[in-house]
């Protein structure tokens, strides 16, 4: 950002070293009310992932020892060490490491980060039940009508031109980058090999940290609470609202070897799910600071919310059911059409955005099936 004015700086933020305008590189200290330190970097996608959500936010609590959260992408070693060094560390300096969730983007990093460092892996104990499943073995386990076409919808776009998502690498610069197949294939082969040291329950305290079960975006999905602030990786963000995952039902084998506790599917997967969860953090109390994976920063400005983000994405989740509802009474009763017409104002012409799109009306018609507001034929 050489010549050019830093923006504002919040209260509780402090600024190590300046970065690019959506965040990569900027690496910040945080105040979090009690005695514990807490540092976050701005983590750089490697070349083959997609910029659209600027950074993975990985944060450094020294707490009971040092805990790492969020490394990054498969590739993004180099990115996350910079900024390590900027704060007079090394990998070795931790001994944790914990992902939100089983996303890519989250957890890719965390092979490279224990190989270098000799942290021990936390993760839930449902990142663990997932892990031998590809992200596509899990998805393609309901047949549910929905389900069913959707996939039908992804092969017809498909055969009319390459995927954006799974089918090719590197695009040109700009442009919003997804991993491609072989990074796919990849990240797959990395994380089906991680070891959990510490499976994580909910209400689990560690230090000042407590870690909370919050599903819904993900089953798996962890929100940590530490003073006066909630590190809720992509279940509360600034400026987007998390994609919600759909109802899907566990694998035959999977589900009959996870604790009875997660054998109902419809409690860790779905939009209702994940309402739930949100109106959990809602309740957490006033004048919490979120300290989300994504959008920390952007557009050269910190985007700082508290826990009241969360009664807003409840707010837009259940706006989207009215909207969902009026496109089916006017007319859009397939679901592609009426998927575009909820995203209307957004061209979907590749499969991935259009699939992405799809799976979240699906979700929304999930709950809606749910509470008896709308049939599925």
């Amino acid at each position: 950002m050489a010549g050019t004015t830093h923006p504002d700086v919040p209260e509780g933020i402090s600024v190590r070293r300046w970065g690019a305008e959506n965040g990569d590189g900027l690496v910040i200290d945080v105040d979090s009310g009690v005695s514990a330190s807490v540092h976050g970097i701005g983590v750089e996608p490697p070349d083959d992932a997609s910029r659209a959500n600027g950074p993975t936010w990985a944060y450094i609590v020294k707490d009971d020892g040092v805990t790492l959260m969020d490394p990054g992408h498969l590739g993004s070693f180099d990115f996350l060490t910079d900024g390590l060094k900027v704060l007079g560390m090394v990998p070795s300096d931790i001994d944790r490491i914990v992902v939100t969730h089983g996303h890519w983007d989250h957890d890719g990093g965390v092979a490279e980060l224990a190989d270098a460092s000799g942290a021990e892996f936390w993760a839930h104990e449902l990142w663990r039940a997932y892990s031998p499943y590809s992200y596509g073995q899990l998805l393609r386990a309901d047949s549910s009508p929905l389900r069913v076409e959707m996939t039908r919808i992804g092969e017809r776009m498909r055969d009319a031109g390459p995927r954006t998502y799974g089918g090719v690498g590197k695009k040109p610069a700009g442009t919003n980058r997804q991993p491609g197949g072989g990074s796919r294939d990849k990240y797959d082969e990395v994380r089906s090999a991680l070891k959990v040291d510490h499976a994580l329950e909910d209400g689990f305290k560690q230090g000042s940290m407590e870690y909370l079960h919050t599903p819904g975006h993900w089953p798996d999905e962890l929100t940590i609470r530490l003073g006066n602030l909630i590190f809720t990786g992509d279940h509360i963000l600034p400026e987007i609202t998390p994609h919600p995952s759909m109802a899907y039902s566990h694998p035959a084998d999977l589900a009959k070897t996870l604790p009875e506790r997660y054998r109902k599917s419809d409690e860790v997967w779905g939009l209702m799910a994940y309402l739930k969860s949100l109106h959990r953090v809602c309740q957490l109390g006033k004048g919490l600071t979120v300290m989300p994976a994504h959008r920390l920063f952007n557009r050269n400005e910190f985007r700082m919310t508290d826990e009241r983000r969360g009664a807003e994405t409840i707010a837009f989740h259940l706006e989207r059911c009215d909207l969902l509802v009026d496109a089916v009474e006017s007319g859009h009763t397939d679901l592609e059409p009426a998927t575009r017409e909820l995203f209307s104002y957004r061209p979907l012409t590749d499969s991935y955005h259009l699939m992405s799109a799809a799976s979240e009306a699906i979700s929304h018609v999930e709950l809606m099936e749910e509470t008896g507001d709308m049939v599925v034929h």
